[in-house]
């Protein structure tokens, strides 16, 4: 038996009007083939008939409940008989053709990509943001951004170690080393096990104060600088920080010039604690050549004074660009090496 045969035989009361405007009459309801029949209550002429799939409620949830024959027609019923509503409910659902699978699944589907689509913007646009966020910031505020690196430095202990002589000899050895203006400051109570030389950015150089005692020649540590300086040619010193601070402070770098101070909380200690990746060689071959820098000071020194020595250290001495012969002109005199070793006793 369908839905329709169970309630052929049902009819109640309702009020129709032929449009909105309308006094409501008292009517009778019913079902036929198809259709929802309303007719006069006392002659039982047949006012209307109306497709029951076209039947539309206008109040859902709510009673009286109000139907109408479609969208745009101005009838309208009014039925508050329990069983009529449950029965033009159950006839109407059986009359709705079926779903196709695609339509059932149009939900869970919709659900699914859209929960796909925040997964892969989740893991392509935080990237895409650091490494445009990189490519706008001007040097001015990569200077200010190193300055707050060197502030929690010295926030955690690390001291900078200046004398006027000291000085002095870093300025020739920047000037000697690098084309464009750079500073380059040595610190002792670096949270590291092993002395290094750390680009920060803005063309911040920090040398591990042991360094000095472990290098042979103000050479070897101008190797050391040129490796570290390749480094962050390789990948730019921005792009760690954004990553640590994130992309809502990324943004907010990108579109107000400003990183959240809180944001960078603990990026000191961790840049730090980060493990250097090995150089490029070939234009770290050519630091060396545009310098006039032997690499065997570097390679030679009793200390490694780098990391990446262990994987590029032969390479460096069968390919130094001066084949082994010292330069012409020292970097340093044997006067500004001493003032520099001992920078940190004054």
């Amino acid at each position: 038996m369908t839905a329709l045969d169970k309630y052929k035989k049902l009819e109640g009361p309702g009020l129709w009007a032929p449009s909105r405007d309308d006094q409501r009459r008292d009517v009778l309801v019913s079902f036929g083939d198809a259709s929802l029949v309303i007719s006069d209550s006392r002659s039982l002429k047949v006012l209307s008939h109306w497709s029951l799939p076209a039947v539309e409620r206008l109040n859902p949830g709510k009673r009286p409940a109000l139907y109408s024959p479609d969208i745009d027609s101005g009838e309208i019923l009014e039925l508050d008989d329990d069983w009529l509503i449950d029965a033009l409910k159950v006839v109407q659902a059986a009359l709705r053709p079926p779903r196709s699978l695609l339509s059932r699944l149009r939900k869970p589907l919709l659900a699914s990509f859209g929960v796909g689509a925040l997964a892969v913007a989740w893991a392509v646009v935080p990237p895409a943001l650091i490494s445009h966020t990189a490519s706008v910031v001007p040097m001015a505020k990569r200077v200010e951004l190193g300055d707050m690196v060197r502030a929690d430095l010295v926030a955690i202990g690390a001291r900078e170690c200046r004398s006027s002589n000291a000085e002095a000899a870093l300025a020739s050895l920047q000037r000697a080393l690098f084309q464009t203006p750079a500073q380059i400051l040595v610190m002792r109570g670096l949270p590291l096990e092993t002395p290094r030389i750390q680009h920060v950015m803005g063309r911040y150089f920090l040398i591990d104060a042991r360094l000095l005692d472990e290098a042979e020649s103000a050479e070897a540590l101008a190797g050391a600088l040129l490796m570290a300086a390749q480094r962050s040619a390789d990948e730019d010193p921005l792009r760690p920080l954004l990553r640590h601070a994130g992309v809502i402070a990324t943004f907010r770098l990108l579109t107000s010039a400003e990183l959240p101070r809180g944001s960078m909380r603990g990026y000191a200690n961790a840049l730090l604690r980060a493990s250097l990746p090995t150089p490029a060689l070939d234009p770290l071959l050519e630091r060396f050549a545009r310098v006039d820098l032997s690499t065997r000071a570097l390679v030679d020194n009793p200390f490694p004074l780098d990391p990446g020595l262990a994987a590029l250290g032969a390479q460096l001495r069968e390919k130094d660009p001066l084949a082994g012969e010292p330069a012409v002109t020292a970097l340093l005199s044997d006067g500004q090496w001493v003032s520099l070793q001992n920078i940190c006793d004054s």
